[in-house]
């Protein structure tokens, strides 16, 4: 069964009044709830950053380690 949009706005409205009557806003419940997941999830998210990162290392590594081209580099001109 998919949750509605009469579903979640019935929610909602009765969640800001519980909040009301204890003396919190919706928006930061709602900011705190968003905080709370992302530090829950905080080790998912460094690694899908990892991972999305380490072919830029892997190319930085290749250029470091690279031998030195000196046919890609201008020759010097010899004036006699």
């Amino acid at each position: 069964m998919s949750i509605t949009q009469k579903d979640l706005k019935k929610s909602k409205d009765l969640v800001e009044k519980l909040l009301k009557v204890q003396g919190h806003k919706y928006n930061d419940w709602l900011h705190q709830q968003h905080q709370t997941f992302i530090e829950e999830n905080q080790d998912l998210i460094l690694e899908a950053l990892s991972a999305f990162t380490e072919p830029d290392k892997e190319k930085e590594t290749s250029k470091e380690e690279a031998p030195f081209d000196v046919s890609s580099h201008e020759k010097p001109v010899v004036h006699n």
